[in-house]
């Protein structure tokens, strides 16, 4: 075959390929509307309330200044609650679903891992978006087939757990796109449970 030729029709393949993968690769919002504001405990729905003001901020080195948080650069009249382990709940003025605008922004300018704080409805504890989901696969999955089945969602396989039947956790950003991603899964056939990777608040008694 001309070199010519040759080289066209590799270009034509890779552009086809590259294409298609963008076509097929879901892509999942870090907005919040008010019919996505629940998760799945199995088929069990849990309603969500957020937590007007709270935002939780995660990964934080021992001992860095509160001052050069991402979180009051951008608003610096932000005020932290408490800490937690390796994160800091901070409570702003933002009204509403403001807090989720504001995780979304910093999230997406890569200055930190940020989420909304919620609560089930009804209920008193604290509850945040570190990152990750839990799923659970039909026992009929090999390991290949559950790598194949979470590539064709876009995802990865962070770890598998031993914690039951082929359960993983499923890489995912922090914030509202772990809670739009285990919703989206969950509807998904083969899949028994998808729920986030929880943060939650531990209430000294």
């Amino acid at each position: 075959m001309d070199l010519g030729v040759l080289s066209k029709f590799r270009i034509f393949v890779t552009t086809f390929f590259t294409l298609t993968t963008c076509l097929t690769t879901p892509t999942y919002s870090q907005d919040l509307s008010t019919s996505g504001l629940y998760y799945k405990e199995g088929n069990k729905k849990i309603s969500l309330e957020v937590e007007e003001g709270l935002l939780m901020e995660f990964e934080i080195r021992p001992g860095s200044s509160l001052s050069r948080s991402p979180l009051k650069n951008a608003q610096p009249g932000a005020s932290l609650v408490r800490e937690q382990g390796s994160g800091r709940l901070w409570k702003t003025s933002e009204k509403g679903l403001g807090s989720v605008a504001v995780a979304k922004s910093l999230n997406s300018s890569a200055s930190g891992k940020f989420s909304p704080v919620f609560r089930q409805s009804g209920g008193a504890q604290l509850l945040a978006l570190p990152g990750n989901i839990i799923v659970q696969l039909d026992p009929t999955f090999t390991d290949s087939e559950a790598e194949d089945f979470f590539a064709k969602q876009g995802l990865r396989i962070e770890r598998k757990l031993e914690i039951g039947k082929n359960f993983f956790e499923i890489q995912t950003p922090s914030g509202v796109s772990s809670l739009n991603i285990a919703n989206s899964i969950s509807e998904k056939p083969g899949v028994l449970s998808s729920s986030p990777n929880w943060w939650r608040e531990v209430v000294a008694k």
